[in-house]
């Protein structure tokens, strides 16, 4: 059984690890090797203790589950939709690019799908997730979705009390909310490309 190691102590009394994993009898063998050469340390033997088996049966802390917000970067030709909020108070006139919290069970491109439509009256598809992501509280991130518009005119139907399309010179127009700010680089990009 590999359960042996070998010790050493120098002149000053600090111990090393020579090896480990040894049977008993290759471990001895290794450590009368080192006296036979002549060195001047200490050499010994030491059986290392097994370690205790881990229980299985012992649950483990769960981490915390998180929910995601997401917002839209709805482009249509050549600009994107921004969303002036009317509530709650902290955020309110702030402009931010519309969508929601994610339901349990839904993607996050189902949640921006289904949150375009309530909150804007429109059909919209998620195309994929901008660069970056973003701590609201915690348990809940905010990731924001590039997203093009398939049928209807947006209107500000829940949370927002203006609409506004903006080119690509007009991102810096409108008071945007800090995390929505951070991705505006991204969605330039977006604009170049449609």
């Amino acid at each position: 059984m590999d359960d042996h190691r070998v010790m050493r102590q120098d002149d000053n009394g600090n111990r090393y690890l020579v090896a480990t994993g040894l049977g008993r009898a290759e471990a001895e063998a290794l450590a009368a090797e080192f006296e036979a050469r002549g060195h001047k340390q200490l050499y010994w033997v030491e059986a290392v203790e097994p370690r205790a088996p881990q229980r299985t049966d012992t649950p483990q802390p769960k981490r915390p589950e998180v929910r995601y917000v997401v917002g839209g970067a709805l482009v249509h030709r050549g600009r994107v939709l921004a969303a002036r909020r009317n509530s709650p108070p902290e955020v309110a006139g702030y402009w931010e690019f519309p969508g929601g919290k994610a339901e349990p069970g839904e993607t996050q491109e189902q949640a921006l799908e289904r949150e375009l439509a309530e909150e804007l009256g429109i059909r919209a598809r998620a195309l994929r997730p901008l660069p970056g992501s973003w701590s609201v509280r915690a348990g809940l991130e905010l990731r924001i979705w590039a997203a093009e518009l398939l049928s209807g005119e947006p209107r500000a139907l829940a949370d927002h009390s203006e609409l506004r399309w903006l080119g690509p010179g007009e991102l810096d127009d409108v008071d945007w909310l800090a995390h929505d700010r951070e991705v505006l680089p991204h969605v330039a990009a977006l604009l170049a490309e449609d």
